[in-house]
């Protein structure tokens, strides 16, 4: 669809890219509506791991997804370093039916294993993770995260730390400003006043199990944010777009940088700054993915970035270079992961 716009003319792409984004928001609606018929429950089978919840005070419920059912080692090292932060983990995963010799290692490192129809997108995934926790409101912190991202890259506990519920009640690892301010929902750690608070119940009773991808991103993610914020929660990023964009400017301005580029790096750079200066959101997590991880500590790369770089960022394919410069996380994890899913596509 994208080709094709692109080689029509002008006048006809406008109202092209007007009648589709129009006809998202339909389906998005029709599917909305289509959530008040769909019957549930959606929770195939709830498995007990070597871990309790019984008396946990800092929870974490993960999402994860994958069309064989494999948790792969990404993954799993990403569960192994939560928990060394002492999170207690409920694994919720939309897959169809988890490969069973993965079952054997969730179980060593989690409370519960929850196996449900992939109905709902990560927040349906959530809503029946948060439901499975036996005492909600006695937690000091709940952490929901899925499988969107491969990391940590530099050891999550610095971070974490940072997030205190004395500067914020709700935080993320980053935040977009696209459509309204919002936390990114890849990663929300909620300190006891948000768990605690109304606005907190209400968005979840209120959040319905909706087959699009679009109302889940309008109404949900960007929902969350601005449901706590209206009940007088306070919600921050670890690295906020504007401290990133503040941060990628100096370093760049400051040490003439830009004229030690290559010409494709220069010129993305320079349209870069025409766009931070006119205020245009950008998503941190692609536009300054290797800048966060080199310059800034930011623990993870979106995979959605290696494996569809759907912005189109120029020499991506260094990745392993610079995640390598900068921390001994093993970048075979990543790679493997992407021989497995990528197709007629190399980064």
């Amino acid at each position: 669809m994208l080709t094709a716009l692109i080689r029509l003319p002008l006048y006809l792409r406008v109202p092209l890219r007007v009648f589709s984004t129009w006809l998202r928001l339909g389906f998005a609606q029709f599917m909305y509506l289509a959530s008040f018929v769909r019957t549930g429950p959606f929770v195939r089978r709830v498995r007990t791991g070597s871990r309790s919840l019984n008396g946990a005070r800092d929870v974490c419920v993960v999402v994860h997804f994958d069309r064989g059912g494999r948790v792969h080692d990404f993954l799993m090292y990403y569960l192994y370093q939560l928990h060394a932060i002492g999170f207690e983990i409920v694994f919720v995963s939309n897959a169809e039916a988890l490969d069973e010799s993965d079952v054997g290692r969730l179980e060593e490192i989690s409370a519960l294993i929850v196996e449900r129809r992939n109905v709902g997108y990560d927040f349906g995934a959530w809503k029946d993770g948060i439901d499975l926790i036996p005492d909600l409101e006695a937690l000091d912190r709940l952490l929901l995260v899925n499988d969107s991202v491969y990391g940590p890259i530099h050891h999550l506990g610095p971070t974490i730390d940072r997030m205190n519920p004395e500067d914020a009640d709700v935080w993320g690892m980053t935040d977009s400003w696209d459509f309204n301010f919002h936390l990114q929902s890849y990663f929300m750690l909620f300190h006891a006043a948000a768990i605690r608070s109304d606005a907190f119940a209400r968005f979840w009773k209120s959040v319905r199990y909706v087959q699009s991808k679009t109302f889940v991103i309008r109404r949900y993610e960007v929902g969350v944010s601005r449901a706590m914020m209206r009940g007088r929660m306070r919600c921050r990023a670890a690295f906020a777009y504007r401290d990133c964009a503040r941060h990628l400017v100096r370093a760049v301005v400051e040490s003439d940088a830009i004229d030690k580029l290559d010409p494709v790096r220069q010129a993305f750079v320079r349209q870069l700054y025409k766009t931070i200066d006119a205020g245009v959101p950008l998503n941190v997590t692609h536009f300054f993915w290797d800048h966060l991880i080199a310059k800034m500590g930011f623990p993870f790369i979106k995979r959605e970035l290696l494996q569809k770089n759907p912005a189109r960022i120029p020499l991506l394919n260094y990745w392993e270079t610079v995640v390598e410069a900068n921390s001994d996380y093993d970048t075979n994890m990543i790679l493997e992961h992407l021989e497995l899913t990528l197709k007629n596509r190399t980064v």
